[in-house]
């Protein structure tokens, strides 16, 4: 088998949650990064991450790894503070629109994560491995051409200044929730499913470029639909909007997306729980 190599210069994409931003801004990404998978433990638990032959890239496929952190990580949260969420949930039904005060939310919020793609320019050429989920592992120069999904294969893995800037959904504050039809929320439906598309390309094999031609062609982007560079200053910013840094809020935007991402891949008769 002949060595496939991703040219320098070539743009991939990498799924990420929000709590993973800071420490790669700080390490960059290892060699061995863990990919975010659906996977389950013997109990039948979801487990985070699996190992990988290297670091998991990808187009449709990276909207896929941030699914799969998010759902992980949600399911991971409303597990541990069964209580506490019932009760914020609760109180979303029961006053639509109003924003809980409930102190305990602080500390279950910095362990909520949403989902992330980071897009990264290679500076170097880079060895890819196949994706053998889609193609025999002989086969790298068809994953990412068909699939444009693979394993960059680097000892000293990505370094953080590869990676330019960042894609994250439209976020929601309580007011945008009042009406089923609210234009930012509509936004953050059609966000959530770019990660339905890529449950529809592991689970169905549906192949990326036509899921993504349809979905350009319905909404004119092929992206989250809001985006930032990935800097220090960036970053602050960023964690520092209110539908961030407001722990009420940032559980609202983690319960309406995984509504979302609930409802559109039952559609497409995806289970995820």
């Amino acid at each position: 088998m002949s060595e496939f190599k991703l040219a320098a210069g070539s743009v991939v994409k990498l799924g990420v949650i929000t709590t993973q931003l800071y420490p790669i801004l700080r390490n960059g990404l290892s060699a061995n990064t863990p990919a975010h998978q659906f996977q389950t433990n013997a109990d039948g638990a979801l487990s985070k991450k699996a190992d990988t032959p290297g670091v998991q890239i990808g187009e449709l496929m990276a909207y896929f790894s941030a699914c799969a952190a998010f759902c992980n990580n949600t399911s991971e949260i409303h597990h541990q503070q069964q209580d506490a969420m019932a009760r914020f949930v609760g109180a979303l039904q029961d006053q639509r629109g109003t924003k809980p005060v409930m102190p305990e939310l602080e500390d279950i919020a910095h362990q909520a994560g949403l989902p992330i793609v980071l897009e990264i320019v290679l500076e170097e050429d880079c060895v890819l491995l196949a994706d053998s989920h889609f193609v025999s592992e002989t086969e790298p120069e068809k994953s990412w051409k068909l699939w444009r999904s693979g394993y960059l294969q680097r000892a000293d893995g990505i370094p953080a200044h590869w990676i330019k800037q960042f894609y994250f959904p439209r976020l929601l504050d309580y007011r945008d929730v009042t009406s089923a039809r609210n234009p930012r929320s509509l936004e953050q439906t059609t966000d959530t499913a770019l990660m339905v598309g890529g449950l529809m390309q592991y689970w169905h094999k549906d192949t990326p470029g036509d899921l993504l031609a349809a979905f350009k062609k319905q909404y004119g982007r092929i992206n989250f639909s809001q985006r930032s560079n990935f800097d220090e200053t960036s970053l602050e910013r960023f964690f520092n909007l209110s539908a961030v840094i407001d722990p009420a809020t940032r559980l609202l935007n983690q319960m309406t997306i995984w509504q979302d991402i609930d409802a559109l891949a039952k559609k497409q008769g995806i289970e995820l729980s």
